[in-house]
C-alpha cells in the first residue's frame, strides 16, 4: 500500500506577487506530494509528518483503508494540485495493478514531470525487489532530482526539513521580477550547458535570432525529424537571444510530461511560480503579463493538445517570446516555422580527399565525439528525440571514419535510400 502526503505552507510570504493581478489568500499553499509504499515505511512517514510539522507545514494524510493504492485519477489530481514531489523507497516495488504496466509508486513518480522532485532512498536493502532497483537507476540516471541515501528516520526528517527549506528558498528567489534577467551566469542556470560546441549551426542559430529581433517573431517552431538537432538549435538561440530580455531565459523540456494537461503545470515549475492547480492558468498569464521573457520548450510534439495554452499565454503576455522543438508545427496564429536541415555530408560515390573532411560540419561534429573518449554518450538534449549518440549528420559521418567513404556515410544518414 502507497500513502499520499500533501503539505500545505503556512506562510504567504513565499507566493509570487505579480503586481495587482494576483493576491495570494491561504487556501493558495505549496502543496507537497510524498509517495512511499506504507507497510514498510511506517516510521518513515512520520518522520515525514514531524518533518512537515516542524516548518510550519499543514500535512495532509490520504489513505484508503485496504485498497492497495489510489486509484491513478485520485492520485493524479493530487499531483495536478501539488507543486513539489518527494519519494521515498526502499524494498518493495509496490502493486501492480491488473492491466497495468506499472505499479502505481513508478506511475507517481511519471506523472510527476514537471515538478521539483526529492528523492530518498533507504540503504541498506538487501531485498530490494528488481524492479524498484531498475526504477532507482532510471530516476539517478535521468539527472534534474535531488537523490540522497538515508539509513534511518532520524536522518530522513533532517533532510526533508532541509531539503524543503532549501528548495522554497531557492523558488522565491527565482520568481522575481529581474532576478533572472540576461547576464551570463544567470543564463547558464536556466538553460542546458552542453558538453561539445556548436558545429555547423551558426548560421541557422543566426536566422532564429533575427527572426525574433527582426522580425517580432513571437512564436518559432524548429521542426524536424528526430536526432536532427532541434533541442541544440534552439538552446543555442536562446543563449544568444537571452541579453535582450530583461526577466531572462527559461528552459522547459517536455519529453517526460506524459499529457498535454500537465503542461501548464510543467510551464509553471519551471518559472518558479508557486500556485494553486485551481487558478493556474489564470495565475501563469499574471505572473507573464508584466514581463520581457523568453520562453524555451523542447520536444512538444508529444503535447501537441497544449498549443492553446501557449496561444493564450502569448496573447496575454505582450513581452513574452516563446522557442519550440517540434516534430510537428503547433498551427497557431503568428506562428513561425523553422525548418531544422541535416548537416550537410559528403556527397555519395566518391572518395574526397581525407584533408577535405575536416570542412563537412556532420565530419567535424563526429570528430568531436570521438575525442571525448570510448563509452562517452552525448545527453539526451545532444542526442535530440530520436535514437543514437548522434544526429543523422554525424551517423553519416561515421560511415567515412569507419572506412566506408562517401557511400557509406550516405547509407549511414539515409539507408532506406542508400539502398535503393
Amino acid at each position: 500500500m502507497r500513502v499520499i502526503v500533501v503539505a500545505a505552507l503556512l506562510r504567504g510570504s513565499v507566493w509570487v506577487m505579480s503586481g495587482p493581478e494576483v493576491i495570494r489568500t491561504p487556501d493558495q499553499r505549496v502543496r507537497v506530494f510524498v509517495s512511499s509504499t506504507l507497510g514498510e515505511l511506517a516510521a518513515e512517514r512520520q518522520a515525514v509528518r514531524d518533518a512537515v510539522s516542524g516548518l510550519r507545514l499543514v500535512p495532509v494524510m490520504f489513505e484508503l483503508g485496504a485498497r492497495p493504492h489510489p486509484p491513478r485519477n485520485v492520485y493524479r489530481a493530487y499531483l495536478a494540485q501539488s507543486q513539489v514531489f518527494v519519494g521515498i523507497y526502499w524494498q518493495s516495488y509496490g502493486w501492480v495493478a491488473p492491466g497495468e504496466a506499472v505499479s502505481g509508486l513508478e506511475d507517481e513518480y511519471q506523472l510527476s514531470a514537471g515538478l521539483p522532485r526529492l528523492i530518498y532512498v533507504k540503504t541498506p536493502a538487501p531485498d530490494r525487489e528488481p524492479r524498484l532497483a531498475a526504477l532507482l537507476v532510471r530516476i539517478r540516471d535521468e539527472g534534474g532530482v535531488s537523490y540522497k541515501a538515508f539509513a534511518d528516520p532520524a536522518e530522513l526528517q533532517q533532510l526533508v526539513e532541509d531539503d524543503l527549506a532549501v528548495l522554497l528558498s531557492e523558488r522565491f528567489e527565482m520568481t522575481q521580477p529581474g532576478a533572472d534577467g540576461g547576464d551570463d551566469a544567470q543564463l547558464t542556470a536556466a538553460l542546458p550547458v552542453s558538453a561539445t560546441p556548436l558545429l555547423g549551426r551558426e548560421q541557422e542559430a543566426a536566422a532564429v535570432e533575427d527572426l525574433v529581433t527582426g522580425e517580432g517573431a513571437r512564436l518559432v517552431t524548429l521542426t524536424g525529424p528526430g536526432g536532427v538537432g532541434k533541442s541544440r538549435l534552439m538552446v543555442e538561440a536562446a543563449r544568444q537571444l537571452g541579453p535582450g530580455f530583461a526577466d531572462g531565459v527559461r528552459f522547459v523540456e517536455l519529453a517526460a510530461v506524459p499529457a498535454a494537461d500537465l503542461v501548464a503545470s510543467a510551464i509553471a515549475t519551471g518559472l518558479g511560480l508557486i500556485t494553486s492547480a485551481f487558478h493556474l492558468i489564470s495565475d501563469l498569464q499574471a505572473y507573464l503579463r508584466p514581463r520581457r521573457l523568453l520562453l524555451a520548450l523542447d520536444n512538444f510534439e508529444q503535447v501537441i493538445g497544449a498549443a492553446p495554452l501557449l496561444a493564450g499565454l502569448l496573447a496575454a503576455a505582450p513581452g513574452l517570446v516563446v522557442l519550440v522543438s517540434s516534430r510537428a508545427v503547433l498551427r497557431l496564429s503568428g506562428e513561425h516555422e523553422f525548418p531544422v536541415p541535416p548537416l550537410p555530408v559528403p556527397p555519395s560515390g566518391s572518395a574526397p580527399d581525407p584533408g577535405q573532411l575536416g570542412r563537412y560540419a556532420s565530419v567535424a561534429l563526429f570528430s568531436e565525439r570521438a575525442r571525448r573518449g570510448p563509452g562517452v554518450r552525448a545527453d539526451r538534449r545532444e542526442r535530440g528525440s530520436g535514437g543514437g549518440d548522434l544526429p543523422p549528420a554525424g551517423r553519416a559521418a561515421a560511415g567515412h571514419r569507419a572506412g566506408g567513404g562517401a557511400g557509406a556515410a550516405a547509407a549511414a544518414a539515409d539507408p532506406a535510400g542508400a539502398a535503393g
